[in-house]
């Protein structure tokens, strides 16, 4: 592949959550921020007490406060982060601050490094020769997942005191400024190929990451994805002033279809049930199999009661239509509970419990679907097994339909 630098001008368009998790690492070097700050206080001041010079001084004090500054930005970073997942947006901002910072980091090291080389003590020279490069290396390991801004530092911590270094004359001066100006391109390219390893390793996890979120037989998110992305549908939710609905529901009829016809009729109708509910769905909406027949759907941005029973009669009715298996024309049907989010501040086992309950009451009253009651304890439990039917009951369904 032929290098270009303007490739580190056009990043891919990432995943929000990779995008955001790249920002998150920025975020993650408090320790080398520390160091940085200490390094310069002590080559600062070294400096100062060979050449007296009170520019340098200067300019590594002001290094030092920014550093303080940015661990403080660094703080406040994880605390908004801890409270809940940062959209892209959010990330965005947060990027800005960081490169801010980063780039008036830059500067002043840069600065530092023309100060230096107009002085005449060599070894000032080789002292800062050792700060321009190790902030450089620091800013290709650390910086490189964002790297128009890698590329940016880059090019003015190296630039100006190479410059500096070819005007200070001689010619191991100058081979020092071409050196410099050498090993910045060379970091072009350990960046494109760190930018592009580390975003192909993310990208690499998350897609095993969906896999281990996804049911295999339906294609539909387990119990774990579910686990995962209810609390962020919830948060996003309360954040955003919309009110969210959950469906729980299990199949009527299809232990007894699946034990008269076998795990492979059953299998199928499992996989028809799904497709019949992401045709319900949108989305933004989340749609799960626990496990078995028992499925949950989390209905985003839903303005009225009406919404939600609107939607759980469709499931109903859907659900309800025959399955054409094998040969064979097979009728279950399904129960929904539905579980509203309030004002009330639930937690995801809450909000699925509620829907639970409800169930219970839709089964035991045989209403199709049936909305959380206040009082869950007096719905009684049913009689063991999810069957309003026995075999013979599916059987006379469909030993006229073969």
């Amino acid at each position: 592949m032929i290098f270009s630098p303007l490739q580190l001008l056009r990043e891919r368009r990432l995943p929000e959550s990779i995008y955001a998790e790249l920002i998150g690492d920025l975020f993650s070097a408090t320790p080398l921020i520390a160091v940085f700050a200490i390094s310069q206080c002590v080559i600062g001041a070294a400096i100062f007490i060979e050449t007296r010079d009170a520019i340098v001084l200067a300019l590594a004090a002001a290094n030092v406060l920014i550093s303080c500054e940015r661990m403080w930005m660094v703080h406040n970073y994880h605390r908004a982060a801890a409270d809940s997942p940062l959209s892209s947006a959010e990330a965005g901002v947060w990027e800005q601050r960081f490169a801010t910072r980063s780039v008036a980091t830059g500067v002043l090291v840069s600065a530092m490094g023309v100060r230096c080389f107009m002085l005449p003590e060599p070894t000032v020279h080789m002292l800062i020769v050792g700060v321009l490069f190790s902030y450089a290396a620091g800013t290709i390991t650390r910086v490189a997942f964002r790297p128009r801004l890698a590329l940016f530092n880059l090019l003015v911590v190296a630039v100006p005191p190479a410059i500096a270094s070819i005007f200070h004359g001689g010619m191991m001066y100058l081979c020092l400024g071409l050196s410099m100006i050498i090993f910045m391109i060379g970091a072009f390219d350990v960046v494109q190929h760190s930018y592009e390893t580390i975003v192909s390793q993310l990208m690499l996890k998350r897609r095993f990451a969906g896999l281990a979120q996804r049911d295999a037989l339906t294609g539909l998110a387990n119990r774990l994805g579910f686990n995962e992305n209810l609390e962020t549908i919830i948060a996003d939710a309360q954040r955003n002033g919309y009110s969210l609905a959950v469906h729980s529901l299990d199949l009527d009829r299809f232990k007894a279809a699946n034990d008269l016809y076998g795990h492979p009729a059953g299998d199928a109708i499992l996989q028809e049930v799904a497709r019949r509910l992401m045709r319900l769905t949108r989305a933004s909406d989340l749609l799960v199999r626990l496990g078995g027949d028992e499925f949950v759907l989390v209905q985003t941005g839903v303005a009225t009661r009406e919404q939600a029973t609107a939607l759980a009669a469709r499931i109903v009715e859907d659900i309800s239509s025959h399955y054409s298996v094998n040969g064979h024309v097979i009728e279950i049907g399904t129960s929904v509970g539905i579980a509203l989010m309030s004002n009330e501040d639930l937690t995801p086992d809450e909000l699925l419990g509620r829907a639970d309950q409800a169930l219970y009451q839709a089964k035991r009253t045989r209403s199709g679907f049936a909305v959380y009651a206040a009082a869950p304890h007096l719905v009684p439990s049913l009689i063991d097994g999810d069957d309003f039917q026995d075999h013979n009951a599916v059987t006379r369904k469909t030993v006229n339909l073969r």
